[in-house]
C-alpha cells in the first residue's frame, strides 16, 4: 500500500511542479476580411449599430481567506487511485476559486496563511511532514497558473518611464482581473508630424525578461492587428462565443515581448492620408514609427522577429528586408520571420483557383456539395487548365520557374473556389472559408467578423473597440468609428504595386537570417496549404529553387492541454495530466526555410490551435531546433 500512497504523492507535486512552472510564464519545456478575397471584399462594406456602452463589470473584492480541503478518503482496495483522484481534483477546485477570487482584485497581496493545512488535506495527515511542507510551498505559487498575479505598484514594470506614462493602460472594460503592464496609443510616423501614425498595443514577457521584441501584424489589406491581440495569441482572450474574456495559457507573452501594430495608415486606429502604392513605402513607414517607439521606450540592441497572417505574408518580408537594409543592428537586428497562411506567390491564382477543386473534393464530407457539382468543378478545374498546371508544377524538387499567372476575375467561369463557397453557404448559411468546420449556429463575436461575413450579436454592440470606454481605456482616436477591417483602402487607389515577395525580399529574408518559418493551416479555404507550398516552389533562396524534399516529417506537440484537460478530468474522462496533442502537421526545414502544414486549424492559427502556434513561436525565437 505505501508504494502506491508514494506513487499518488509524487503525482501531486508532478501536477503542482507544472502548475509552477506554468505560473513562471514560460512552458518551454512544459509545454478586404481576416486574409485576402477579393470575392468577399463586398461585404466588408457595413455600418454598425451604435447603441449605449455596456456597463462594465465590477471586480472581485480582494481576500485572503485560507483554501480549504476535506481529508481523503481512507485508502484501500482498487478504488484507492480513484478516491485520492477524485479527492485531489476537489481540493485544486477549491484551490482555483480561491486563487480567482484574490487575483481579481487590482491591489490584493496574497497571503500563503492556510496553505500548509490545504497540503496536508491533500496528501492527508498521515503523510511525512517534508511531503506537505513541499506540497504547500508549490501551492503558495501556483494560483498565477489560474489568473496573473496582482501588482500592487509598478515598481517591476520595465518599460515604465516618464516617457510611455501616457501610453500606460491600467484597466480594460470587461477585463475584471489584473492586465499586467500594457501600453497603447498612437506613435507618429515622424515626431515632427502627429498627423500620420500608428497604433500599437505592447504587452512585455511575463517572467524572466527578454531582449527581444516580436511584432505581429495582421493582414487584409486593412485589418485590424487587435484581431489578433484579442483572439489569438494575446496575455487574455475574447474569441468567438466565448461570454468574457479570458486568460490565455499560450499567450506568446509568455516567451516574448510582443508588439501588435495596427498598419498600414489607414487601418483601424491608426491615422493619416492614404498615400502608398508599394510595400516599400509602407515598410518605410513602419521602419520610421518603429524606431520612434524604441526610442519612447527605451530599446535598443533587441532581437526583431516580424510576425503576421495572410496579406502580411507582403508585409513581412518587406518590412523585415528593409529592416535589413538600413544595417543598424542597435535597433534593425532582424532575427527571423513568421507568417502564417499568407499570401506570397500568385496567391489568387494558386492558392485561391488552382488548388480549390482538390481541397473541396476532400472535405467534401464537412462541405456537402452534390455528386453532380462536385463533377462539375471537376470539369472546370481540367478545362481551366489547373490540374494540368499542379500535375507539372506541384514536384518535389520543383520542376521549373511556373508561368506567370492569369488574372481570374471574381465570378468568371474559372473562379472555382466563389463557386463552391456560394454552393456551400447554400447548405451552410453559416459556413466559413477561414475555417472550413463552422456551423450554425454563427458564433458571437466581440470584433464583429466570426465568419465570412461582417456580423455582431446585438448584445455585442459597439464592437469593442469601438466602445468610448475602451477607447479611452487605450488612448486610442475617440472620432474613428472601429471596424476589424476597413472598409476604404490603405493602398492609394487600392492598389499594391509592389512585385511578389517570393521574387527578392523573402529570399533576402531567409538569407539573411536562416530562420523563416511558412505555415499554412488545412482547414483554410481562402488560402489553401497546396497552394503555399506551390508558391514555395516557385521560389529561388539560397541557391536553389523551391525544397528539394516533399515535407514529410509529423509535428509533435507534447505540450499539455492547459485550457480544458481540467474540465474532462472533472466529468469523469479519464486522462492522464501529462497527455500529449499528438501529430498535429508535417513540418520541412531547408537552406533557412521552416515549413509548417496545421491540421484541424483554420486561417487564425494562434486561434484555433495555439498549441501547435505556441510550438511555431519556440522555435522562431530559437528555444528549440525542431518542430
Amino acid at each position: 500500500m505505501l508504494p502506491k500512497i508514494t506513487r499518488i504523492v509524487g503525482a501531486c507535486l508532478a501536477f503542482l511542479a507544472l502548475v509552477s512552472t506554468v505560473s513562471a510564464g514560460r512552458l518551454e519545456d512544459v509545454g478586404q476580411n481576416k486574409g485576402y478575397s477579393p470575392q468577399l471584399a463586398e461585404r466588408l462594406r457595413r455600418k454598425d449599430a451604435n447603441p449605449k456602452p455596456q456597463q462594465m463589470v465590477e471586480r472581485a473584492a480582494a481576500t485572503t481567506t485560507a483554501p480549504t480541503a476535506t481529508a481523503p478518503p481512507s485508502c484501500g482496495g482498487n478504488n484507492c487511485v480513484n478516491a485520492f483522484n477524485k479527492q485531489f481534483t476537489a481540493s485544486l477546485n477549491n484551490l482555483e476559486s480561491f486563487c480567482s477570487s484574490w487575483t481579481a482584485a487590482p491591489t490584493a497581496v496574497f497571503s500563503p496563511t492556510g496553505t500548509a493545512s490545504w497540503a496536508a488535506n491533500c496528501v492527508g495527515t498521515s503523510t511525512a511532514t517534508s511531503v506537505q511542507s513541499a506540497v504547500a510551498s508549490k501551492v503558495s505559487s501556483a494560483c498565477s497558473c489560474f489568473v496573473p498575479e496582482p501588482t500592487s505598484t509598478t515598481g517591476d514594470f520595465r518599460f515604465l518611464n516618464k516617457n510611455t506614462e501616457q501610453y500606460r493602460v491600467k484597466s480594460l472594460p470587461l477585463v475584471d482581473f489584473n492586465i499586467g503592464e500594457m501600453y497603447s496609443g498612437l506613435i507618429p510616423i515622424d515626431m515632427d508630424d502627429a498627423s500620420r501614425g500608428l497604433f500599437f498595443v505592447f504587452q512585455p514577457t511575463v517572467g524572466t525578461p527578454v531582449d527581444e521584441v516580436t511584432i505581429w501584424l495582421n493582414g487584409g489589406p486593412g485589418c485590424s492587428s487587435l484581431e489578433a491581440f484579442f483572439q489569438e495569441n494575446g496575455r487574455f482572450v475574447w474569441a468567438w462565443g466565448q461570454y468574457n474574456p479570458t486568460i490565455n495559457p499560450y499567450s506568446w507573452v509568455n516567451l516574448t515581448n510582443l508588439l501588435w501594430v495596427e498598419h498600414p495608415v489607414g487601418t483601424g486606429f491608426s491615422i493619416g492620408n492614404v498615400t502608398a502604392t508599394t510595400e516599400e513605402e509602407i515598410a518605410q513607414d513602419f521602419a520610421n514609427f518603429f524606431l520612434n517607439f524604441q526610442n519612447i521606450f527605451g530599446i535598443s540592441k533587441f532581437k526583431i522577429y516580424v510576425t503576421g497572417e495572410s496579406y502580411a505574408g507582403r508585409y513581412v518580408p518587406y518590412i523585415s528586408a528593409a529592416m535589413l537594409d538600413k544595417n543598424d543592428t542597435d535597433h534593425f537586428d532582424v532575427s527571423g520571420a513568421l507568417m502564417y497562411d499568407p499570401c506570397i506567390g500568385s496567391y489568387s491564382y494558386v492558392a485561391e483557383e488552382v488548388t480549390a477543386y482538390p481541397f473541396v473534393e476532400a472535405n467534401n464530407n464537412m462541405i456537402g456539395l452534390n455528386a453532380s457539382f462536385l463533377s462539375e468543378l471537376k470539369e472546370l478545374d481540367e478545362s481551366c487548365g489547373f490540374a494540368e498546371f499542379r500535375e507539372k508544377y506541384y514536384k518535389f524538387p520543383a520542376a521549373g520557374v511556373q508561368p506567370i499567372a492569369p488574372n481570374i476575375d471574381s465570378g468568371s467561369t474559372c473562379d472555382i473556389n466563389t463557386a463552391a463557397t456560394n454552393a456551400a453557404l447554400k447548405i451552410n448559411p453559416c459556413f466559413n472559408s477561414y475555417e472550413l468546420v463552422t456551423q450554425c449556429p454563427m458564433p458571437s463575436d466581440p470584433l464583429g467578423f466570426p465568419t465570412d461575413l461582417a456580423y455582431s450579436y446585438p448584445g455585442l454592440t459597439p464592437l469593442y473597440f469601438d466602445r468610448a470606454d475602451v477607447k479611452g481605456a487605450m488612448h486610442a482616436p475617440t472620432s474613428i468609428e472601429w471596424q476589424e477591417c476597413s472598409s476604404g483602402p490603405v493602398f492609394y487607389n487600392n492598389e499594391d504595386n509592389s512585385l511578389d515577395p517570393i521574387q527578392q525580399v523573402l529570399p533576402q529574408v531567409i538569407e539573411a537570417t536562416n530562420r523563416v518559418l511558412v505555415s499554412n493551416a488545412d482547414l483554410d479555404f481562402v488560402i489553401i496549404t497546396a497552394g503555399t507550398l506551390l508558391s514555395i516552389q516557385n521560389m529561388t533562396w539560397n541557391g536553389k529553387l523551391g525544397f528539394e524534399q516533399e515535407p514529410s516529417t509529423p509535428t509533435m506537440i507534447s505540450l499539455p492541454d492547459l485550457q480544458y484537460q481540467q474540465m474532462y478530468i472533472e466529468n469523469g474522462f479519464l486522462l492522464s495530466w501529462e497527455d500529449p496533442q499528438g501529430t498535429m502537421g508535417v513540418n520541412h526545414y531547408e537552406r533557412g526555410l521552416m515549413w509548417a502544414q496545421t491540421y484541424l486549424s483554420g486561417h487564425m492559427q494562434p486561434q484555433f490551435q495555439p498549441r501547435s502556434s505556441y510550438r511555431h513561436l519556440q522555435w522562431l525565437l530559437g528555444h528549440i531546433e525542431e518542430l
